[in-house]
């Protein structure tokens, strides 16, 4: 559980008071009275999160350990990591320059795993684990962006130890793409 829920009834905070005892002053007026008190919301839609300690202790402790585990894989991937950036230029007008690539240096095998958000411009191919050596990383054009003129999208690429599975290189890789000139001068 990472939150709390409010109770959700026909009739809000409603309860039934049974009389136990009755207790008067020397006055005969009401001095003290004892009752037993029971919901009576009437419908439950939704029981609300309980709160008592073992809950509040359960959900906070589920809230820090989210917390420090962010913290941790944060750390793994910019702290442990080495991190590089890279540059490509690609151009849509279906010639030879719709293609590049990027060349990446490993010291150890690893899993390649790519994270491109703009797969509708331009696709990322790679191998899905290489050994030590030397990764080509293929970008391809796909479509003319939206707006005209040289733009840059960003994608990454993470390198993962098959030895240990943490990550030992982040590299940053910055496409521009350039659109074809439709003017005679240019």
């Amino acid at each position: 559980m990472n939150e709390f829920k409010d109770r959700d009834v026909q009739y809000p905070n409603r309860k039934k008071l049974t009389i136990k005892d009755i207790t008067y002053d020397e006055n005969g007026e009401i001095y003290e009275l004892i009752v037993d008190e029971v919901r009576n919301e009437g419908t439950v839609y939704n029981s609300g999160t309980p709160l008592n300690a073992s809950n509040l202790n359960a959900t906070i402790k589920e809230m820090i350990d989210l917390k420090v585990k962010t913290a941790l894989e944060n750390y793994h991937e910019n702290g442990l990591a080495e991190l590089e950036n890279a540059e490509a230029t690609v151009l849509f007008d279906g010639s030879c320059a719709m293609y590049d690539s990027i060349n990446i240096d490993v010291s150890e095998a690893v899993r390649i795993v790519v994270q491109n958000n703009y797969q509708e411009y331009f696709s990322v191919s790679t191998p899905d684990t290489s050994s030590a050596g030397t990764i080509t990383v293929e970008i391809t054009a796909l479509q003319e962006p939206e707006s005209s003129g040289a733009t840059e999208f960003d994608f990454i690429v993470k390198l993962y130890s098959l030895e240990t599975d943490e990550m030992v290189k982040k590299v940053t890789c910055t496409v521009t793409f350039q659109v074809p000139s439709t003017t005679p001068e240019d």
